[in-house]
């Protein structure tokens, strides 16, 4: 899957980016009172790998791809601007993207996902092969069945606990006995039951799954499945809460490579190199990272021209090229797979009728609201499966904007003047500027629409109980697998299939893609299914945006992973 990048200084090379946040997800609560700083343990050395004696041996770490490391007493402190607080800081449970990205860098995974920079060093993406991190090494079973992962000695939690296989299998059983959504993640890999994973001793984990996917490795490499220290849990545990969920909603005890130092809810928060992170002092080549809460997109561009910032994310897409042309901003553009849609719940009228459904997938203006909603900076979505995943079939759409055929479905669908509301977020301004050419070609095909534009937490609140007809809402799936994507958008009763498409055949062959073994029959499945879902129209996919980054001109080291999770310790600037 490739993606570019380009900025006003030169255009970087194409890259690869693979999935990874719900994002695909929504926004969460308010946040909640922040922790007392932790401190750091004393450096350790990490031993040299070691290698078990089964199969096949996986690729060896990787270093930091940056060509120079400055001297520790130069390195930069980096000050980001974003648009959200941190809301809670449990790995299992959904938060928004600034929680996301600081339980990405201060908890441990046993895989990291290989970097690949640009000419520049300005971006580093993803390239979807990954290499051991908690792990020294892993290696597979002559059945390709287990995988046994020798863990990394000498590690360190940030209250100085030792991190052993147990932490690591602690976490999973976490991740699969506890609240939240990762049992589901882990299910994609092939993991579904807690005695899948074994400890053999120490340092010695092994993951047994006969149903392995292709998904296995990448789900292995989220930080959301992190070591996590068992006494703390056990510390903080109640007989409500028997995994110590609510006290690690706002304290962390992690072994990734940084150490949250501060954290000030509704103004910012502060992380530091954790020195005694295996990879060592040299991989981090910044001081320290200063995260500030900006609500206001205005405000962070005026931080960023005057050199207030260094970095933001979540410029409105009517001022990027204006920014552009300023020689105090870089910006970054990448193409991505996350998809804006309109959704329609099957279960309620008009929606209810597969061809009110497709009459409005006809009578959308694509092209319009591409130029409208994002001013260009975007792509069609022709599909369920985005283009950049492989498997994806583009050559099928059949919506191609036509008046004329929407009036005919909807004729046939025996209805007219239709009333319905469609409601958007107002803290979204590309989903209320479509929200009107929505409202303008639909009525042309004889439906009324009347747009509600909410604020975030009623929207959310309907949302999630599946109760808003008609709504424009997006999607990011964290592994560029079709499997993924059907998984949590098309699915019987999923939480997160909004629009309650449900088809019985659908998930049989979900069932039967998602394990298969020979690429070519995984293919042929997903492409089946999206066929399926495209004449079923559960939905109407709108576009994909670009993701726009602004930085300073100094900045360089913008790395994130298959889920668009940020990696602090590549953030540097030159002199």
């Amino acid at each position: 899957m490739k993606f570019k990048a380009f900025t006003t200084v030169s255009m970087l090379m194409a890259m690869v980016l693979v999935a990874g946040m719900l994002a695909g997800c929504g926004t969460t609560p308010a946040p909640t009172t922040a922790p007392a700083p932790t401190t750091a343990p004393a450096p350790t050395t990490a031993p040299a790998p070691t290698t078990a004696p089964v199969a096949t041996t996986a690729p060896a770490p990787t270093t930091a791809p940056e060509p120079t490391t400055p001297p520790a007493a130069e390195k930069p402190v980096i000050v980001m601007a974003l648009d959200s607080d941190l809301d809670n800081l449990e790995p299992t449970f959904f938060k928004t993207d600034s929680a996301y990205y600081l339980v990405s860098n201060v908890y441990q995974s046993l895989l990291h996902e290989v970097y690949e920079p640009d000419a520049d060093g300005l971006v580093l993406m993803g390239t979807n092969t990954f290499a051991p991190d908690g792990a020294e090494s892993y290696t597979w079973s002559a059945d390709g069945e287990c995988a046994t992962f020798k863990i990394r000695q000498g590690m360190k939690f940030s209250n100085g606990k030792d991190v052993t296989a147990k932490s690591f299998k602690y976490g999973m059983d976490r991740a699969l006995l506890g609240p939240g959504y990762l049992a589901s993640l882990m299910a994609l890999g092939g993991v579904t039951d807690a005695n899948q994973i074994t400890v053999k001793d120490d340092y010695t984990l092994e993951v047994c799954a006969p149903n392995k996917t292709p998904m296995f490795e990448p789900v292995f490499a989220f930080n959301v499945i992190p070591a996590m220290d068992e006494e703390t849990s056990k510390e903080h545990a109640t007989a409500e809460d028997a995994w110590g969920t609510e006290w690690y909603k706002t304290n962390v005890v992690g072994s990734g490579p940084y150490i949250l130092q501060e954290w000030k809810p509704g103004e910012q928060y502060v992380v530091e190199p954790n020195l005694s992170f295996w990879r060592g002092a040299d991989f981090f080549q910044n001081s320290k990272l200063i995260v500030k809460l900006i609500p206001n997109p205005q405000d962070r561009e005026l931080l960023l021209k005057s050199g207030g910032i260094d970095l933001t994310i979540g410029i409105p897409f009517k001022d990027v090229d204006d920014l552009k042309k300023d020689p105090n901003v870089k910006i970054i553009e990448i193409p991505y797979s996350r998809v804006r849609y309109l959704g329609m719940n099957n279960k309620i009228a008009p929606f209810d009728n597969v061809k009110v459904r497709q009459a409005v997938m006809y009578a959308i203006p694509y092209d319009t609201i591409l130029q409208k909603a994002v001013y260009g900076h975007g792509r069609p979505a022709k599909s369920i499966i985005p283009s950049d995943f492989e498997t994806s079939d583009q050559t099928y759409w059949p919506y191609n904007t036509d008046a004329a055929k929407a009036k005919a479905l909807l004729q046939e669908a025996g209805v007219n003047g239709a009333d319905v509301e469609l409601a958007v977020r107002l803290s979204i301004p590309e989903d209320v500027e479509a929200a009107t050419w929505i409202q303008s070609a639909l009525s042309e095909v004889g439906i009324n629409v009347t747009v509600n534009k909410m604020a975030d937490a009623q929207y959310f609140d309907k949302l999630n109980k599946h109760e808003l007809a008609f709504f424009i809402h997006d999607w990011y799936s964290w592994l560029h697998d079709p499997f993924y994507q059907f998984n949590w958008m098309a699915r019987c009763t999923f939480a997160t299939n909004y629009v309650d498409y449900c088809d019985p055949e659908f998930d049989k062959l979900f069932d039967q893609g998602l394990y298969e073994q020979d690429k070519d029959k995984r293919a042929a499945i997903s492409v089946q299914m999206q066929h399926m879902w495209l004449d079923a129209a559960p939905w109407v996919p709108l576009y994909h945006p670009n993701w726009i980054i602004g930085t300073g001109p100094k900045f360089k080291g913008f790395a994130v992973d298959f889920g668009l999770m940020l990696q602090y310790a590549h953030m540097t600037k030159t002199p």
